[in-house]
């Protein structure tokens, strides 16, 4: 079995603070309003699996794609991301169930780059994050009670992965870092050769979700590997999910 080498130094990173929304902490919180579905009203899921229907909607200008099932039920569900911002610049996405749910949030960040989100189930095992790009960063969000709820880091702030705009990561994924069975949510890093001795290295570090916490875990070194593995390591992906070919883009 693989012996991770762990790297403490890489357990700071991973966040952005104050990239968001126009560059203040407390506007920079992705959340809801009256423009989308509140995450904060929504029912939980019936005990037979599946979200009660609601009266919300999806924006009517928003893009949508078939996405993941995110309620349990056994069907998959339809995620959406609208065209234009709210009135405080938040852009609206979400994700209608095929029970007639509809939840949403907002994704509030200063990038002139469109939106796009990805809903997956990181484990394999039910926990679905939607992991929405302004092509800078990516904000986390998790999905659970049929609700979409913004992620804090340990101090209450915007938890993000850096796409390198801060020189911290350039990536995520979720792979079995630690060799437990077990998928896990990474923070990626790819590290390109140094000279014509060494080899491109992609630091991965583990984030553990305690609710709609995250915790940063363990951090391991492993090779780039060949030309496409290096190419993931810059990339959004979930398992066999990619955001470019399963996510949803505002306008597309």
């Amino acid at each position: 079995m693989r012996r991770p080498t762990v790297i403490p130094w890489l357990l700071v990173p991973l966040l952005l603070t104050g990239c968001a929304g126009n560059g203040q902490e407390d506007d920079a919180v992705p959340g809801t309003s009256s423009s989308a579905p509140s995450s904060t009203t929504s029912p939980s899921v019936s005990p037979s699996g599946g979200c009660p229907a609601t009266d919300d909607t999806a924006p009517a200008d928003a893009s949508t794609a078939p996405t993941v099932d995110v309620d349990g039920d056994g069907a998959p569900d339809t995620a959406w991301n609208a065209r234009g911002s709210t009135g405080d610049g938040g852009v609206p996405f979400g994700v209608t169930t095929a029970s007639g749910a509809t939840a949403g949030a907002l994704i509030s960040s200063a990038s002139p780059v469109e939106r796009s989100v990805l809903f997956a189930d990181v484990t394999g095992d039910g926990e679905v994050v939607a992991l929405a790009s302004d092509g800078r960063q990516v904000l986390l969000y998790t999905v659970a009670d049929c609700a979409i709820t913004p992620v804090r880091d340990d101090r209450g702030r915007p938890f993000a992965f850096d796409l390198g705009l801060a020189g911290t990561g350039t990536g995520v994924a979720c792979e079995d870092a630690d060799d437990d069975g077990t998928r896990d949510l990474l923070g990626l890093l790819l590290q390109p050769s140094t000279d014509a001795t060494s080899e491109p290295v992609v630091q991965q570090t583990v984030v553990e979700l305690d609710g709609a916490v995250a915790h940063l875990g363990a951090a391991f070194a492993a090779p780039a590997g060949d030309e496409v593995r290096q190419q993931m390591a810059g990339s959004v992906t979930c398992g066999d999910l990619d955001l470019e070919a399963d996510g949803v883009t505002a306008g597309r």
